[in-house]
């Protein structure tokens, strides 16, 4: 059996780097690919639904592969 575990992360970007949010997609805990999204709901709400498509797209694979 294969079982790959996909997460990710949205942490907030520090002022100095330009502000808004940072995603982080990750597999089995190493960064695969991710983004940087403006400050505010709506970038936060962009970063979350990229991450969710993201991970809809992964188990589709993993389910075919496996």
């Amino acid at each position: 059996m294969c079982k790959i575990e996909y997460s990710y992360e949205i942490d907030p970007r520090p002022a100095e780097l330009g502000g808004g949010w940072r995603l982080r997609l990750l597999e089995n805990g190493e960064e695969v690919g991710g983004g940087v999204f403006p400050a505010g709901d709506a970038g936060y709400g962009d970063a979350l639904g990229e991450a969710d498509e993201w991970l809809v797209t992964r188990h589709h694979d993993q389910a075919a592969a496996c």
